[in-house]
């Protein structure tokens, strides 16, 4: 990795990834939603319903995502803040890295230590899989709805909660993060009657990328008010769209948060 990165930047995210897998209220946050998360996938009949390695595996990676991401927001929400706070940046610009390379360090390494368990979750459910259904492709399409499905997912909530922890109150910052994550995924309009992102391209539940490359029963895909094709549609193109303007939106949440971190210096 540090041929490919900076020292500068190897460095940060390897001490953030240190200091986040200290921190007791990441696994407080993560842990007992994963719990929840399998006992619930456990017992979920629809389970028995999916036929095929990618769609079973698809089916995991949306319920972690729905149920544990949330956590991640609520838990890294003060990485961005923790590098402008007064005496630590000070001790930080003796050191050869710019501003953008830290936080960049700070969000990659704090979601990897975040992630871990949610990473070594899903390789023991591609094992049993494995070793249940006799297919053999079966953890590498663990591997790749992880990926693909979660680690955008928590890329997004967690830039967006660390970005308003640059300007609003921490515990402020945590309400609005899971209020805005459960709108985004959950409360389809369908259910509720409010303009909402669920079932849109704009979710990040990831919701068409597990429909569209690993087969799985969307849950609220092509429910929204705009941007929103039907299930029957949910080709590997519109799953690429949704996984890019995922992506794309954490990009600009993170170039407006180093702005906003250099005004507050």
């Amino acid at each position: 990795m540090s041929r490919l990165l900076s020292p500068a930047l190897t460095g940060a995210i390897k001490y953030e990834f240190q200091m986040a897998a200290r921190r007791k209220v990441v696994w407080l946050a993560v842990l007992p939603l994963l719990a929840i998360g399998l006992l619930f996938q456990i017992l979920s009949p629809a389970s028995a319903d999916l036929h095929t390695a990618a769609a079973r595996v698809g089916a995991w990676s949306l319920t972690m995502n729905l149920l544990v991401v949330v956590g991640l927001g609520v838990a890294l929400a003060d990485r961005f803040a923790g590098t402008t706070r007064r005496g630590l940046h000070e001790l930080l610009l003796a050191t050869p890295s710019s501003l953008a390379a830290r936080m960049l360090g700070s969000l990659a390494g704090s979601l990897a230590a975040a992630l871990a368990p949610v990473a070594v979750t899903m390789v023991v459910v591609g094992v049993v899989l494995t070793f249940t259904s006799g297919d053999v492709t079966t953890l590498g399409w663990a591997v790749i709805a992880f990926c693909t499905v979660t680690v955008p997912s928590a890329l997004l909530l967690t830039t967006f909660a660390a970005t308003l922890g640059l300007v609003l109150p921490m515990a402020v910052v945590r309400v609005i993060a899971v209020g805005t994550w459960f709108w985004a995924t959950l409360f389809s309009t369908s259910i509720v009657p409010i303009p909402t992102v669920t079932g849109t391209l704009l979710s990040p539940l990831g919701d068409y990328v597990a429909g569209g490359w690993l087969h799985t029963p969307t849950l609220w895909a092509g429910e929204g008010a705009f941007a929103a094709p039907a299930p029957s549609s949910s080709s590997s193109s519109t799953a690429a769209v949704n996984l890019l303007l995922v992506v794309g939106m954490s990009a600009v949440l993170f170039t407006a948060s180093c702005a906003l971190a250099r005004r507050r210096l």
